[in-house]
């Protein structure tokens, strides 16, 4: 996986709703809970970095 589509709105306290591995099912989500934001939902592709996907590079949070 190289890139992720985010739903979120773009209301002064922006949300994240949903976080998908393509755009088709991110587009679907974003239409279903459109009603939860005034300016409807909006989602956008987003890189992953490389050093997430190289299952080489240990990552600790």
């Amino acid at each position: 996986m190289s890139s992720v589509w985010i739903v979120f709105d773009d209301e002064d306290d922006a949300g994240i709703y949903g976080v998908f591995d393509n755009p088709e099912d991110a587009a679907a989500f974003a239409e279903e809970i459109k009603h939860m934001s005034s300016n409807g939902m909006k989602y956008a592709e987003y890189p992953v970095p490389w050093r997430l996907t190289d299952k080489a590079t240990r990552i600790e949070m």
